[in-house]
């Protein structure tokens, strides 16, 4: 019955729209004075002349043209698609932002996160050290606010303490140093999902709830 309840999930171009920006580009030899803002769509779809928000800074501008390297430039672009486009007005936006369609629903903006956290670091993930966020193309400072309850691997019983050692599965709220833009896990997938680097080692991965 339960099986039976389920929905199918929606194909990922009818979702709405996110592409998290991967690069700002200029190409100022021969008087290019372009801006292309490229990335990989992760979901929904966008059309030349669509208004679109950056989020977390909330800046809005229309999509002029789309643009492709040694290729036929579309004027609709879907989700897989890797892809540049120019804005018909010029406002600065950086790596690391997510682009959203204006009218569909946003994504939350927020510093602090509700996860369910896999822990893979040598050492145990806890309160007073720094990590560092990774959602999309996004990369922030990051600290362990509070372990609600940790899984043992080894027996699946849920333990309460304020660490989380290799290998175990923990549901964990987090406080990011600036805010960041993400969807949570029964809205969009793919920009709820989120690795934790520590120091230089990747650490752990979970989704945002």
């Amino acid at each position: 019955q339960v099986l039976d309840s389920f929905e199918n999930i929606q194909p990922s171009h009818q979702l709405p729209f996110r592409m998290p920006v991967q690069g700002v580009y200029k190409f100022t030899s021969g008087g290019d004075m372009r801006r292309i803002i490229a990335g990989t769509v992760d979901s929904g779809s966008l059309r030349e002349g669509d208004e679109v928000v950056f989020y977390p800074s909330g800046k809005r501008t229309r999509v002029k043209t789309f643009e492709v390297f040694h290729a036929q430039a579309p004027v609709e672009v879907q989700a897989e698609d890797a892809i540049g486009f120019t804005m018909e007005e010029e406002i600065y936006v950086r790596r690391g932002e997510i682009a959203c369609k204006a009218g569909e629903t946003p994504p939350n903006v927020a510093v602090r996160f509700r996860a369910n956290l896999f822990w893979l670091g040598n050492q145990p993930l806890k309160a007073g050290r720094s990590y560092h966020f990774k959602c999309g193309t996004q990369k922030l400072p990051l600290q362990l606010l509070q372990v609600e309850r940790v899984i043992n691997a080894s027996n699946l019983n849920c333990e309460s303490r304020q660490w989380v050692e290799k290998n175990e599965v923990a549901v964990c709220t987090f406080r990011l140093d600036v805010p960041a833009a993400f969807d949570t896990t029964d809205q969009l997938a793919a920009t709820a999902r989120f690795v934790i680097v520590d120091e230089y080692e990747l650490a752990g991965g979970g989704i945002i709830v």
